[in-house]
């Protein structure tokens, strides 16, 4: 498959919540980028669908933004099935947050690569 994003992806799990159809989800990130991430879930949107995500990064804690559902993955294997989302207008401190995540992870695999 062709890789199509623009900014770095780094593997990062934490608490994802978002609502679909009106039912409020819990889920986890797998990957993160100051776009959008993976969201692993068994039962996403369909693609083009609009949802809010609500999560904790660095030092915001619960941050809400909007996002598009940019693909979707229904494979039967475990941590496969989910979406990737792209955020629509995240504000700024939310992107200062995630490229600082994405640094602090870069530092710690160039760290044990050696």
């Amino acid at each position: 498959m062709e890789e199509r994003r623009g900014n770095q992806r780094v593997l990062s799990r934490f608490e994802i919540n978002y609502v679909d159809e009106g039912d409020y989800l819990i889920s986890y990130s797998k990957d993160l980028s100051v776009d959008g991430m993976f969201v692993s879930t068994d039962s996403p949107p369909a693609v083009g669908e609009e949802t809010k995500l609500t999560f904790s990064i660095g030092d915001i804690d619960q941050v809400t933004v909007d996002a598009r559902v940019v693909w979707v993955n229904t494979s039967n294997q475990e941590d496969k099935s989910g979406m990737g989302v792209e955020f629509i207008d995240p504000p700024d401190s939310l992107k200062a947050a995630i490229l600082e995540s994405i640094k602090k992870i870069a530092v710690l695999l160039n760290g044990t690569k050696k």
